[in-house]
């Protein structure tokens, strides 16, 4: 099962690599900004239904908010070419990009949430500031992280290659009572485990992605915000953006599963062929160089 699972995460992979290089992505982002006017006017009508007390509208309008961050997410955006990269580069297991995944986006509800109220309690900040905060400042304050995070993995892949390269025939140190390494000359640790060392980066990793993520709020978490706050459904229309969050969630998950599998087959195949020891190396500087390359052009760089 997880064999078949595993040769369609690579066909997928590969057929979205085509799509994009075709062009294909130009088509996806003009549906996605369609869609997603279309449902800020179902969810608008939905508010003022809500308003009015109209039974089943709570319903539809959180069901409308689902789908709305759904569309979102498949159209042109930074979180899922993250997760996706960093699950395709580096060796994370499925579970803990699915969390990744979910993480980010409720984070980058929070995010929404705190901007604008926030912004509306402390700085009494208008409709228009918020959403210039929102989706210009905090935007490229988001993609700049990113950016950076690209590079950052960029350094790390090129220096474990220079590791790899420059490192000797390893001797296994010693092993205390305990099972912890130890130095053969004094009997003491020198420094943390390979695992402790594997666990400490992990958790750095996850705080860096979901915070590069989250510092950018959604456009139509902060419309139904500012707009349930004019209609004093203030509970109503944050329960609403976590709703949204789900909807995103679905998305990146669904992508940064699939890279992980596609990873696992890619290192399969170049361990047949007697490649495994640089194949990680290579996927973790080719992931970095993606997301580096995704950030610039999205600030207009490239």
């Amino acid at each position: 099962m997880r064999r078949a699972l595993i040769f369609t995460a690579l066909v997928v992979v590969l057929a979205a690599l085509l799509f994009w290089l075709g062009g294909g992505m130009e088509r996806v982002t003009l549906w996605a900004q369609s869609a997603q006017r279309g449902f800020q006017e179902q969810m608008a009508l939905g508010l003022r239904a809500l308003r009015a007390g109209e039974p089943g509208a709570l319903a539809t309008l959180w069901a409308l908010c689902f789908a709305y961050g759904f569309v979102h997410a498949v159209g042109p955006g930074h979180g899922k070419f993250l997760l996706g990269a960093y699950g395709a580069g580096h060796d994370v297991p499925v579970g803990r990009m699915v969390g990744i995944g979910l993480a980010s986006s409720l984070a980058q509800g929070g995010t929404a949430i705190a901007l604008v109220y926030g912004g509306v309690l402390l700085f009494n900040a208008s409709r228009e500031a918020l959403q210039l905060a929102g989706d210009v400042w905090l935007e490229r304050a988001s993609l700049i992280a990113i950016a950076l995070i690209g590079l950052w993995l960029v350094a790390r892949a090129a220096r474990k290659v220079l590791w790899q390269t420059m490192a000797g025939p390893a001797v296994a140190p010693a092993i205390s009572p305990a099972g912890h390494a130890q130095c053969e000359s004094c009997g003491h640790r020198h420094g943390p485990e390979l695992h402790e060392v594997q666990a400490l980066r992990g958790w750095r990793d996850t705080g860096l992605l979901i915070g590069a993520i989250a510092i950018r709020p959604c456009t139509g978490a902060l419309f139904v915000l500012i707009l349930t706050w004019r209609m004093d459904l203030i509970w109503q229309g944050i329960v609403a953006v976590l709703i949204m969050a789900l909807g995103t969630a679905a998305v990146t998950i669904s992508v940064a599963a699939t890279a992980v599998l596609a990873r696992e087959g890619a290192l399969s195949w170049m361990g047949r062929l007697g490649r495994a020891t640089w194949a990680m190396p290579a996927l973790e500087m080719l992931a970095g160089l993606f997301i580096l390359l995704v950030a610039l052009n999205m600030l207009k760089i490239l």
